[in-house]
């Protein structure tokens, strides 16, 4: 899971990309943000539909998509069109991620409204509506209070389009329940995840709904690599903490942190906890060196 907003130029991201299918890994995911979310500003921002063909282009196995699109910044319909045709490209890889949208300033940078988050959830469940008819039989109908549509959409996708809803709030869950593939959620607290886990298979009707965790995490071979990796981050964000207050808080909030073994067992930890798939935020894409332990950790589960 990487985040090209933070500082990467389209170069870096396709070339990691190709490096990270080497490595063998399932999926690359770019977050679908038009700021720097950091408040940092005057940085590469690559958009993340635009990247996201590049990287079909320059891949061939690895599923890949946005975590997540959030339906204010693009008509509905015309993501559902751009989907399906980057699906049919990429050869049936595509993952479609979707959600809310919760950086305000981006919004308002680029002219686009930001309502309160319960006019952007009925906003979504229309936006929702007329992206799983595209998606699943190629023709919407669709008059809402918000969006309109009626139209077919060609190219077919190449065979199913796995449909992702990214969200934290319940009644958000409730929908991933009833209409998604698959539920992802950003590193939760375990009592969070037990309740949105409750609301999930409560509102699935018997549904098998994917559960997925996006977490930051930090590998290193030893205590040294470690606090080596941690201190790349600080660096590249500016930040004054040492890397052993990094490490500490991250292995405070349960991320995946650690020496291999402790690392592994955190994994095992958070599969036992109902995720089935754990997308590793890497926020310093430069760390090439974790990225190639990451990939060897990962063989030994």
């Amino acid at each position: 899971m990487l985040e090209p907003q933070l500082g990467m130029n389209m170069d870096q991201l396709v070339d990691l990309s190709k490096k990270l299918e080497e490595l063998g890994f399932g999926y690359i995911f770019r977050s679908d943000h038009i700021l720097p979310t950091s408040e940092a500003r005057g940085i590469d921002s690559p958009e993340c539909w635009t990247s996201l063909g590049a990287i079909a282009a320059s891949t061939n196995r690895i599923r890949l998509g946005p975590l997540v699109s959030p339906i204010g910044f693009r008509n509905p319909a015309l993501l559902a069109r751009m989907a399906c045709t980057l699906h049919s490209y990429s050869k049936g890889r595509l993952q479609l991620g979707i959600g809310a949208g919760w950086y305000e300033p981006e919004y308002k940078a680029h002219g686009y409204p930001f309502p309160d988050f319960k006019l952007r959830v009925a906003q979504f469940r229309e936006a929702l509506a007329i992206i799983k008819a595209m998606i699943r039989s190629g023709r919407v109908d669709y008059d809402g209070s918000f969006f309109s549509a009626h139209t077919d959409c060609y190219p077919r996708p190449h065979g199913d389009l796995h449909l992702i809803i990214g969200a934290k709030a319940k009644s958000m869950v409730a929908l991933a329940g009833r209409e998604a593939d698959e539920w992802n959620y950003f590193h939760l607290p375990d009592d969070s995840l037990r309740t949105l886990k409750g609301v999930l298979g409560g509102s699935s009707d018997g549904r098998a709904v994917e559960i997925s965790e996006m977490t930051p995490y930090m590998l290193g071979r030893n205590q040294s690599e470690l606090e080596a990796s941690a201190r790349l981050q600080a660096v590249k964000f500016g930040q004054d903490d040492s890397p052993q207050e990094i490490l500490r808080r991250l292995r405070e909030r349960k991320a995946p942190c650690g020496t291999v073994d402790e690392f592994v067992e955190r994994l095992r930890e958070i599969h036992d906890s109902g995720a089935e798939k754990v997308y590793f935020q890497t926020l310093v894409p430069e760390n090439v060196a974790m990225v190639e332990l990451l990939a060897d950790a990962l063989k030994s589960l």
